[in-house]
């Protein structure tokens, strides 16, 4: 054998050197939950909600203007729809507000320069107001269960509220996704125009009181199912310009 040879790297210490490099030029993609969550860790929820207190506080105010007729109205054929409408409305208005008050100051300008995606920024502020919401929705629930004397199943009741904000969450984010941010502004109204519809009209609140709690479990279900995937895909998607 050649001294030369000897010197040269054998095949197997050639194909170990370049997985290395293409290890260190193109690091392995983590998936988009493991991402969101060292998203949270690096920037923080004070960061993420920097600035948009009041936001939340008007949020908080108008969700319990709603309530009282909610709760006059919760031993009548009503009360569905009002959990429809009742139960997005601080998800809905807290994402509304934000959004239009960093749109109004530059802020989502600015966070489009950062070196996290703007997408998972979004998505992670909207996963943060989806879990406010959900406890939010269970003290509603619970009120509006009490004021009703127990008349009406809590389960029923929470499946209705679940059913509705995760419904109304995915169907924001596939807006979003096909429309970019200026969709924020129009789905709130429209859900608002669906939910008042059975309380004008008497024959669609008495068909939905009429609705098993099973099927506004399977539907709260495959409401999440849907709402999760619209946050996987909406995370894919490429960043676009806030237009409002």
């Amino acid at each position: 054998m050649n001294d030369w040879e000897e010197i040269l790297p054998s095949e197997e210490e050639k194909n170990r050197a370049v997985m290395r490099i293409l290890d260190t030029a193109m690091p392995r993609k983590n998936s988009i939950w493991r991402e969101l969550y060292q998203t949270a860790n690096a920037v923080g929820l004070r960061t993420l909600f920097c600035g948009v207190g009041d936001c939340f506080f008007l949020a908080v105010l108008v969700l319990c203007i709603c309530l009282f007729p909610a709760a006059l109205m919760v031993r009548t054929m009503h009360l569905t729809s009002w959990l429809f409408l009742v139960s997005p409305a601080f998800y809905a208005l807290a994402h509304f507000l934000t959004t239009w008050k960093e749109y109004q100051s530059r802020t989502l300008e600015w966070k489009q320069t950062w070196r996290i995606s703007f997408q998972t920024i979004m998505a992670l502020r909207m996963l943060v107001l989806g879990a406010v919401s959900v406890v939010g929705s269970i003290l509603i629930c619970a009120v509006l269960w009490s004021l009703s004397r127990q008349a009406v199943s809590f389960v029923w009741m929470l499946s209705v509220a679940f059913s509705a904000l995760f419904l109304y969450g995915g169907s924001s984010l596939l807006c979003q996704r096909l429309w970019g941010m200026r969709a924020v502004m129009p789905v709130p109204f429209v859900w608002i125009v669906l939910s008042l519809v059975p309380v004008v009209w008497e024959p669609a609140s008495v068909w939905l009181m009429q609705i098993p709690v099973c099927v506004f479990l399977v539907i709260a279900a495959a409401g999440g199912g849907f709402y999760l995937a619209q946050m996987y895909y909406f995370v894919l998607g490429k960043s676009r310009i806030p237009a409002l």
